[in-house]
């Protein structure tokens, strides 16, 4: 083996390492949730630290990756465009179901799942472009694990507070440990990073939906009644500063 495969080798091994750990992880943080039954009030307690998690991958993450792209006011749009999408969704087409508790749980629920989801194959993707940058590799690893454990934390939460049963919990905790690993070993063979740019316009679209889930849904969920609502700021505050600790998106623009 020459010694030019010999590091191909070795990059690859470290990648199917870091899949490994991340799929490993992302499920255990989920899988926290169903250790036993939880009440509404603790799920509300999750639900305002996971509000923060939202708040912190919008304007941490999301809204300087999208808005730092030369899109001009094409921008906007694709973020204005995935507000109104969830708007739409939850407000008009399924406001019959979704409405009848005044929350949407599951509307929120499944728009968590694909807009993290979406985000993750990102991110994925951008390990495997670090990847030949051994230390950057690790930090941009080490960053991605830190906010998907208490992303699948949130997303389990939430489609608890939608009575979504165990096994679909276990489901959707599933697809989403797999997104990153998708993204590193399938999406980074397949393009370069100036292709991939043909997909930022999906990181638009799901910045508009993380807006609009964490306004419109979280906050006023988390703090229709006047109990506990200094514990549940405080716990949003944490769930933003933990996100804004951990910027993975900065080692590979």
């Amino acid at each position: 083996m020459s010694p030019g495969e010999l590091i191909v080798a070795l990059m690859i091994s470290d990648l199917l390492l870091y899949c490994s750990l991340m799929f490993i992880a992302t499920l255990a943080g989920g899988l926290v949730t169903l250790i036993r039954p939880w009440s509404d009030e603790w799920l509300h307690l999750f639900l305002s630290f996971g509000a923060g998690i939202f708040l912190g991958a919008v304007f941490m993450h999301l809204l300087p990756e999208t808005m730092g792209e030369d899109w001009g006011h094409w921008s906007g749009l694709y973020i204005l465009a995935g507000y109104l999408l969830i708007f739409f969704v939850e407000r008009i087409l399924l406001y019959r179901e979704s409405g009848k508790d005044g929350h949407g749980h599951l509307v929120v629920s499944l728009t968590a799942l694909i807009g993290l989801s979406v985000h993750s194959v990102m991110e994925g993707f951008g390990l495997a472009i670090v990847m030949p940058d051994k230390e950057l590799a690790a930090v941009f690893f080490t960053s991605i694990l830190a906010h998907k454990i208490p992303a699948a934390f949130s997303l389990a939460s939430l489609m608890i507070l939608a009575k979504q049963t165990r096994g679909k919990t276990v489901l959707g905790l599933l697809l989403f440990a797999a997104t990153a690993p998708l993204g590193a070993l399938v999406l980074g063979p397949m393009l370069d990073y100036e292709q991939a740019a043909s997909l930022r316009p999906f990181t638009g679209v799901v910045t508009g939906s993380f807006l609009y889930v964490a306004t419109a849904d979280l906050l006023p969920e988390v703090f229709h009644s006047r109990e506990r609502r200094w514990i549940n700021l405080l716990l949003m505050i944490i769930g933003v500063v933990l996100m804004s600790l951990f910027c993975p998106g900065d080692g590979h623009h």
